[in-house]
């Protein structure tokens, strides 16, 4: 064609959505029964149960050693060395971690698996137990790309029957602690990117972006919203 048809035509710019693709408690729930079907049902646990208890990467995860933990029985944290920008943080352990921790190590720390037995263990152990990876498979340390598999085949299978969306990926659970913070912390930006080892807020925010649900609630609870029959 000697003219171009188009050139008049201008884009339609779309607003993109920043909704944090988080998980509901069922939803998580969900993905972690799935583990119990696992070859390595405790290890498996306690790698979704930390992922999603302290927004760690999955990349932080993996290179867990022993002496990055502080376990006690009524309270811990984990130290993340390997944080992005090279950059470390602490960060808190609550129960349900602290539990699925104790069931898993329990077995090679030869105790009982409660937190009061881990816990010593766990203290009285020397440099080259401090200096042990984490995370064991049965051809030795778990990889990065062995996690990264295992938790998408996790992510997968609920998928397949409906139990996660199909969208879902393992950085969801980072989502995942990060919205649950907030809804329980409103506001707290700071201690949330301390958490998550943002260096800026501004990275914090999409967290507090409201999702589609949260805008259409509030839209239909303002008080014009009335009619008459």
């Amino acid at each position: 064609m000697d003219e171009d048809p188009c050139r008049r035509l201008t884009s339609v710019k779309r607003e993109v959505s920043l909704d944090p693709s988080a998980l509901t408690p069922s939803q998580v729930n969900a993905l972690l029964r799935e583990t119990q079907h696992s070859r390595y049902p405790t290890r498996d646990y306690a790698i979704i149960q930390m992922l999603v208890q302290t927004g760690m990467r999955i990349g932080e995860c993996v290179v867990l050693r022993w002496g990055d933990i502080t376990f006690g029985e009524k309270g811990g944290h984990v130290l993340i060395r390997s944080g992005k920008g090279n950059k470390a943080r602490l960060v808190p352990l609550n129960g349900s971690i602290r539990q699925a921790l104790a069931d898993y190590v329990a077995p090679r720390l030869n105790v009982p698996p409660t937190l009061r037995a881990v816990a010593a263990a766990w203290t009285s152990g020397d440099a080259a137990f401090r200096a042990r990876w984490l995370w064991q498979s049965q051809k030795g340390t778990l990889t990065l790309v062995s996690m990264d598999r295992l938790v998408k085949d996790f992510i997968r299978s609920c998928a397949q029957r409906g139990l996660l969306p199909e969208a879902t990926t393992p950085h969801c659970l980072r989502h995942t602690f990060a919205t649950r913070y907030l809804k329980a912390h409103p506001g707290d930006l700071v201690s949330l990117a301390r958490l998550l080892g943002h260096s800026s807020l501004d990275t914090t925010k999409i967290y507090v972006q409201p999702t589609n649900e949260q805008l259409a609630e509030n839209v239909d609870q303002i008080d014009l919203n009335a009619y008459e029959e």
